[in-house]
Formats: structure tokens, C-alpha cells, sequence
């Protein structure tokens, strides 16, 4: 688990504690605005395939929103194009974002993100002037706290526990247009990923020193059964492993344990708990289907 510095790319930041860690292959499920710090899940290695199972997670994020000043990036890397009244302004106004924006949304990606249209990203096309055609999307905001106020700066701080693909840039716009003051997001922090928290997470300098050898307190290395701890287990005895490995049925006598879980895949692994697939499991019809295998 990586807590990344804002001010880089998660793809920079992943190259980074790539180089300090010694590996080569290295991804990270769920990207982080450029201006964002916060968590990134890492996986390395053969563990890389698992990055698409995390990317389903909820998220969670600390964010300040800044009314009156629009920008083209909706966040403060971006070139201020409106600035509007703040005037009227007032707590009881700001009070109801949290019921104005709780549960079901729809919301407009930013122009300059990650999203791909046709196959290039959305912010590529956006630098070179060209026209970004961007649909809305549905997204879920499960929780939505107002953590502090400042009229004086006129800056809105939040907690917003949310469903994947919820942009927070977006939210600050819409917020913005709900004051009718327009807004842009002047700082963002992810501090939860599924079953991850940022206080597990160790910064780009923690991981240099641990990989000299120095000590860090922080557990941020999980054994991927342990990462998926959330998705059912099935233990095969060893004439089983190479079905498994090879994406073939086995058979329920095959199995040594088993524990499913409803709307979850399952994690198949060997006597010594080692991940030999990834799949989902019809324990009342017994059929298996397999979305990952890592021998």
C-alpha cells in the first residue's frame, strides 16, 4: 500500500516505488489525480492480475472545496476561466449538499481525466484543443460528511465515502452550480480503498529506506490471499492443482476446504494457502468460472 505525494502522476509514482523496491512489474488499481495524495494500491509481480478486482472497491476521500473560482481542470492545477459573487452565502445553504448530493447521482467527467473516448484519454484530447464528448454518469456517494466551513475563504471541507468511477472534481463542480458560485477542488486525499486504509500505507521515502534495509512500523506488504480476504476460499488437494492451474473443472471431492461467499468470487489456492486461481464458484449447480489463474 502506497501513499502517494500529490503533485505526481500515479503513473510516476508507481515507476518510482518500482525503482526503490527493485521490480519491474508493478501496476496499481484505481488512478489518483496528479494534485490528489493519498492511497494507491500497489501489486507487483504475478500479482499485478489482481489490480481489476480492487478497482471494484468503494472509495473514500478528505477533499476542500473552493467556491467563486472555476477552472478548466476542476481542481488547482488547472487555468481559472470564471470567477463569480460569493455573496449570500451561508451555512444553512451549505448544510444541504449533504442531502442535495447523498445516494444515486449523475455526473459529467471532468474533461481532463483519464476516462478513454475511442481509446485516447480524455485529458490528451483535451490538451490538444480537441472537442471531448462526455456522457453522464451514474455514480453512488453512500456517505457525505461536511467536516468544515470557512466563509471567509470561502472553502468547504468534506468526507465522501463513494462507489467506484464517482470523479470528485465533478462533485465539486456541481456543488459549486448547487451555490450557484461555481467551485473547483483545491485539494483532494483518498484514505480508504475497499478494505485498505491510507494508515497502512507508506510514502515513496518509507519505501527507499526499507528497501536499505531500514525498518518501517507499517504492515504495507500483503500476501495476495490475505488482500482477499474479503473473497471466498477453496482449498484443492494436490492431484487438483493443475486443473486449477489450467482452468479446467475439478471436482467437489477435490476440495480439502471450502468457504463461499454470496456475490464474491473465490480464492483457489493449495494446501500452503499459495493463489492458484481466481473464480467464480456455483456451489449449489458446482461450476466454475475461472477469471484469473496465476501459476
Amino acid at each position: 500500500m502506497f501513499d502517494k505525494a500529490a503533485g505526481i502522476t500515479s503513473y510516476a509514482a508507481i515507476e518510482e516505488a518500482g525503482r526503490a523496491l527493485g521490480v519491474k512489474k508493478i501496476g496499481h488499481s484505481g488512478t489518483l489525480d496528479k494534485a490528489a495524495s493519498g492511497l494507491l494500491v500497489i501489486c507487483t509481480g504475478k500479482a499485478t492480475k489482481l489490480t481489476r478486482f480492487f478497482l471494484e472497491s468503494d472509495k473514500r476521500y478528505l477533499g476542500v472545496i473552493k467556491l467563486g473560482v472555476v477552472t478548466d481542470t476542476g481542481d488547482v492545477e488547472g487555468s481559472v476561466v470564471e470567477t463569480r459573487s460569493t455573496e449570500g452565502v451561508t451555512h444553512e445553504m451549505i448544510s444541504g449538499i449533504v442531502q442535495k448530493f447523498s445516494g444515486s447521482i449523475e455526473q459529467t467527467p471532468p474533461r481532463y481525466s483519464a476516462l478513454k473516448i475511442q481509446g485516447k484519454r480524455a485529458s490528451d484530447l483535451a490538451r490538444r484543443g480537441m472537442d471531448v464528448p462526455l456522457e453522464k454518469r451514474r455514480g453512488e456517494i453512500k456517505k457525505l460528511d461536511i467536516t468544515g466551513v470557512d466563509l471567509a475563504a470561502m472553502t468547504i471541507s468534506m468526507d465522501v465515502h463513494c462507489s467506484k468511477g464517482t470523479y470528485i472534481r465533478s462533485l465539486a463542480a456541481d456543488i459549486g452550480d448547487y451555490l450557484n458560485t461555481g467551485a473547483h477542488l483545491l485539494g483532494l486525499r483518498r484514505i480508504r480503498s475497499g478494505d485498505f486504509s491510507v494508515d497502512d500505507a507508506v510514502t515513496i521515502e518509507e519505501i527507499r529506506e526499507c528497501a536499505r534495509g531500514g525498518r518501517v512500523s507499517k504492515n504495507f506488504v500483503l500476501d495476495p490471499v490475505d488482500a482477499l480476504s474479503s473473497f471466498g476460499r477453496v482449498m484443492v488437494k494436490d492431484d487438483a492443482l493443475k486443473k486449477a492451474a489450467n482452468g479446467a473443472q475439478f471436482k467437489q471431492s477435490d476440495i480439502m476446504s471450502m468457504e463461499l461467499k454470496p456475490g464474491k468470487p473465490s480464492v483457489i489456492t493449495d494446501g500452503r494457502k499459495n493463489i492458484i486461481a481466481i473464480a467464480d464458484i456455483d456451489g449449489d449447480n458446482w461450476s466454475i468460472d475461472y477469471l484469473n489463474v496465476f501459476v
